[in-house]
């Protein structure tokens, strides 16, 4: 798809959702206008990028991750690392969405380079029709999630200013990324849903031990995460995901290049890591299911 036929293509989505956005600086409804922009009665102006996203911030964003983590984490849900959490999803939404909806907005939350969404999208049931929007705070992330093809909104946005309208969503999903809870608050609506991912303490086992060994760092605990979630939502459920992944050689480079386990090793745990054959990895994970106290 030319350059051209994304962005009207993201032009006819945005409009067709335009209600659920505001300014992020005045917080005045926004409309998309036949330039390819977002106005708002302030004539803020934000305008859609060559590749179909749009930038919602109001400043530049200090958070910067290389290209190349981004691609990596494309290439591991590509081949399926996440499919079992992704399927799970869908299966939370169907079982959620409010009766009587003939279109349900979803958000997704931190959504990097949007591969959870996308997947998830080509899962959900086409009796109804899903709006869906993807944020992330990093410019890169965004980038690559507009390079695909799917009937999804990109935005650049800060979890901290959301740059939606109040009570506009039926889902937002939260996975392996910080929240705000108060802004999920404010733009979720009276039976909405909050889904949060988080890391069990057996995510990624094989490869935090061979990383830092007998180190603090080995072992993990989500006890805080599922407290302050408790302390801002009412929840609702919560369901364990836990399986083996194989890895190859192939795949292995990516998985490494993905995490943040690796950012903060030591040079001789990262060498041990190289030379130790890792042949499957446990993803260890809890959905949490809330709602409006």
């Amino acid at each position: 798809m030319n350059a051209l036929k994304k962005k009207d293509r993201a032009k006819a989505l945005v409009r067709h959702n335009q209600s659920l956005f505001r300014c992020p600086i005045c917080k005045e409804p926004m409309k998309m206008n036949d330039a390819y922009s977002m106005v708002c009665a302030s004539s803020h102006n934000f305008d859609l990028a060559k590749k179909g996203y749009i930038s919602l911030l109001t400043s530049g964003s200090k958070a910067s991750y290389a290209k190349e983590l981004f691609e990596a984490r494309q290439k591991i849900c590509e081949a399926g690392f996440y499919d079992p959490l992704i399927e799970e999803l869908a299966k939370i939404i169907d079982k959620y969405q409010p009766e009587g909806q003939k279109e349900i907005n979803l958000l997704d939350a931190g959504c990097g380079e949007g591969s959870h969404l996308y997947r998830l999208s080509q899962r959900l049931k086409s009796d109804l029709r899903y709006n869906l929007i993807g944020i992330d705070i990093t410019k890169e992330g965004i980038n690559l999630a507009a390079g695909r093809n799917g009937n999804i909104i990109w935005c650049v946005a800060d979890l901290a200013r959301l740059p939606f309208q109040d009570k506009s969503f039926h889902f937002i999903l939260n996975i392996l990324s910080p929240a705000n809870y108060g802004e999920f608050e404010r733009i979720l609506r009276n039976r909405g849903f909050v889904v949060k991912v988080v890391p069990e303490p057996g995510y990624l086992l094989e490869l935090r031990e061979a990383i830092y060994k007998n180190e603090k760092q080995a072992h993990y605990s989500n006890e805080q995460v599922i407290n302050y979630f408790r302390q801002k939502m009412q929840l609702v459920e919560m369901k364990k995901i836990r399986y083996e992944f194989p890895l190859d050689e192939e795949l292995f480079p990516h998985l490494l290049k993905m995490t943040p386990l690796t950012w903060g090793g030591s040079s001789e745990g990262l060498n041990r890591v190289w030379e130790e054959i890792i042949p499957s990895v446990t993803v260890d994970l809890k959905i949490i299911i809330g709602k409006r106290k």
